[in-house]
């Protein structure tokens, strides 16, 4: 398919005949014609408009209406409505060319640059003078010259010249009187002709303006914006409704679609009959003969976000997704594209957006769970933490006053079935969805002491229950020195005060040490870990940078505003508790993510931070929660670093000092073997022989369990 080299700006270059042939359309420079002495100016040696180069355009093998097109900040993503699965990805183009009509890419832009009023009365003075609605390539090039420093009354005198050189196709002629002229302008501009033409007296009035030396182009002007007093007017309020409703018409097909007819010839009639479709009560009619299907397409509009916010249908929600992906996400150029219109819900579609082989944390979730959770540190549940390991489904922690805790199971005991179902195997879709309910029900399970010698059945009803973020605290006394020893398993608003507690009892106490168990933490709020990070620092840390968040490239001040220094108040106004430690012994297995890390990362300029346990999880990536139609969306916004910049930990912190978990012993126990090698540590500097249960070695008979709660490995700035 060919593309036109040579494109004349389209004032009349759209209106006349379709007798008249394309090669005398391109004669013409500006569509100017010969100029009156009223219209001379740079006009008359303007080049015409060339056509974008080959390489500014994308072709597409089909008519408009086959396609969406949804505007990205790196470009524009056109989807095959038909077959679906057609994508491409216009990245650094001018012009998408399809079979029927082109689209202009660049007025969208260029149409909010200038000020809503002079874009108006350029539509206007099409109106005006051709009475149809632009098309986007001439309209752009208006658009342009008025950038350039030509005014509006100098447009309008150049349109009409170029009416008055087609004076066959358009009425107006240079020999006509000054009634004659404004009759027609009555006719175009104001809808009045036949019963409505205009009296006497209010043509009189116009032509003595004429007389008296004002141009035709400023008094087209001066009649549009006297046309619009009108609004209320019970008899004459049909005319700026229907100047109005050409307007909206116009937008809808030069700016928000970019919309010119391949054919110069057809874009004359059709343009035309879309602006006579237009009544004063109906625009309805004339945008349903625009060649379109998308109609939430809008090229002049931001990418799909704001304008698709709230609208809960399908189509809507998937536009806002990837908008909002293409806004905030951290990776948001290296987006592989998915049809929207695919058979998916919007949370597949999601998914199916994300950059995975950087992203394995982004996801989405109901936003009522994530408000009950992050806020109140509500869920249902049994409030057991289960991890399997080998043949058995062993028991993590419970939290207390849960079903789990009143049916007496304890850390380290093994849950042999559920409903006489083994569970010696991997849990299938029925007998995972009886461990994690998301509803009052009840199952029956098979629990396995501690001693693997005796079994027990037990009936438990999962309920809604209450977060206990800080599990356990407590001091150790280990040769006389004061360890202080504190579980801390979720990032969550109602962690700050046990976290306070808990601090303030160790400083009572004077504790020598600190080991801080956050092998089962992944993560939430980053003010939470900050505050954390704070109290166990104390003077250490005060005034000096906690974490600074880089955003994507299209939020450098963002990032420059987004530094976290450690924090000296609580929520509350209330001063933080300072421990003054110079070392903190952190316990961590591959649950320990996100905001845990960023304690490590953030005391580790200014304090000896020794992890003992296993690799975490390596994320140092944090979101914002973004609610959309009753949905949380978690995307990876920003990365942190510390003070000293450093932060690309995506492979992890490794242990000083590797040991396995220890399921046989209770959390707190100074026999268990994390906890015990702390205290060693903290006593001779040695860590023990390294331990470790390799996942990968496990035949697949034990493979790792499926993760039920993905989503609480998270950084939260909100």
């Amino acid at each position: 398919m060919s593309i036109v080299t040579t494109t004349p700006p389209r004032v009349l270059c759209h209106w006349f005949s379709a007798m008249v042939s394309a090669a005398t359309l391109l004669c013409l420079a500006a569509c100017g014609g010969n100029q009156d002495s009223e219209s001379k100016s740079a006009f008359a040696a303007m080049p015409p408009q060339a056509a974008p180069a080959v390489a500014d355009v994308q072709i597409v093998n089909g008519p408009r209406e086959n396609y969406t097109i949804s505007k990205i900040s790196t470009g524009f993503v056109i989807t095959d409505r038909i077959n679906i699965s057609d994508i491409v990805v216009a990245k650094n183009k001018k012009q998408l060319r399809f079979t029927d009509v082109t689209v202009n890419l660049e007025i969208g832009d260029l149409s909010v640059q200038v000020n809503p009023n002079q874009l108006r009365s350029i539509i206007d003075l099409y109106v005006a003078f051709f009475n149809r609605v632009p098309d986007a390539d001439g309209l752009t090039y208006w658009l342009q010259q008025l950038k350039a420093g030509v005014s509006i009354e100098q447009i309008a005198n150049s349109f009409y010249s170029a009416a008055v050189t087609y004076s066959a196709q358009t009425g107006y002629s240079a020999s006509m009187t000054y009634p004659e002229f404004v009759k027609i302008i009555y006719k175009n501009v104001l809808g009045r002709s036949g019963n409505l033409a205009p009296t006497d007296p209010e043509v009189n009035y116009w032509a003595s303006e004429l007389t008296r030396g004002v141009s035709k182009g400023s008094m087209i002007q001066a009649m549009l914006n006297s046309a619009r007093t009108f609004y209320n007017d019970a008899n004459w309020g049909f005319v700026p409704a229907l100047l109005d409703g050409k307007l909206e018409v116009a937008k809808y097909f030069a700016v928000a679609h970019g919309l010119t007819y391949i054919s110069p010839e057809e874009s004359i009639l059709k343009t035309v009959m879309i602006a006579a479709a237009v009544t004063p009560t109906n625009t309805a009619n004339a945008k349903a003969m625009v060649p379109v299907k998308d109609v939430m397409t809008n090229l002049a509009a931001a990418p799909n976000v704001e304008n698709v916010a709230g609208i809960c249908t399908p189509t809507a929600e998937k536009a806002w997704t990837r908008g909002y992906l293409d806004d905030v996400y951290l990776w948001y150029r290296d987006i592989a594209e998915t049809p929207q219109n695919r058979q998916m819900s919007t949370a597949e579609y999601f998914d199916s957006l994300l950059v995975r082989s950087k992203d394995r944390f982004s996801f989405t979730m109901s936003q009522k769970d994530a408000d009950d959770y992050f806020q109140s540190g509500l869920s249902f549940t049994y409030g057991y933490s289960l991890m399997r390991e080998g043949t058995r489904l062993r028991v993590l922690y419970v939290e207390p006053g849960s079903p789990a805790d009143l049916a007496g199971i304890k850390r380290g005991m093994t849950i042999a079935s559920i409903d006489n179902t083994s569970l010696a195997q991997p849990a299938n879709d029925t007998q995972y969805a009886g461990l994690y309910p998301n509803k009052a029900e009840t199952h029956t399970f098979t629990i396995v002491e501690l001693d693997g010698a005796v079994s027990r059945n037990v009936q438990m009803t999962a309920a809604t229950i209450v977060k206990s973020p800080v599990l356990e605290s407590k001091i150790l006394t280990d040769q006389g020195r004061k360890i202080g020893y504190m579980v801390f398993n979720d990032h969550i608003r109602t962690a700050e005060q046990p976290l306070i507690d808990a601090i303030n009892s160790f400083r009572e106490a004077r504790i020598n040490d600190l080991v801080l168990d956050v092998r089962y933490n992944g993560g939430g709020y980053l003010y939470i870990a900050d505050e954390l990070a704070a109290m166990i620092g104390g003077y250490r840390t005060a005034g000096r940078i906690f974490e600074t968040f880089k955003f994507n490239d299209k939020y450098p001040q963002k990032t420059i505003d987004s530094t976290s220094w450690f924090y000296a108040y609580d929520t509350n106004n209330q001063v933080l508790p300072w421990l003054n430690l110079w070392r903190v012994f952190v316990l961590t297995s591959s649950n320990t993510c996100s905001a845990s890390e960023s304690i490590i990362n953030g005391l580790s300029p200014f304090l000896e931070v020794i992890v003992i346990g296993e690799n975490t999880c390596g994320k140092p990536y944090g979101f914002y929660q973004t609610n959309n139609c009753n949905t949380a969306y978690f995307a990876i916004e920003f990365s942190g670093v510390n003070e000293l910049g450093k932060g690309d930990y995506v492979n992890g912190f490794a242990p000083r000092c590797q040991v396995a978990d220890d399921l046989d012993h209770l959390l707190g126990d100074p026999s268990e073997k994390r906890l015990n090698a702390a205290l060693n540590y903290a006593r001779t500097g040695n860590c023990p022989a390294p331990t470790g249960f390799s996942q990968q070695a496990m035949p697949p008979s034990q493979a790792r369990e499926r993760d039920p709660y993905p989503w609480r490995s998270i950084r939260l700035l909100r």
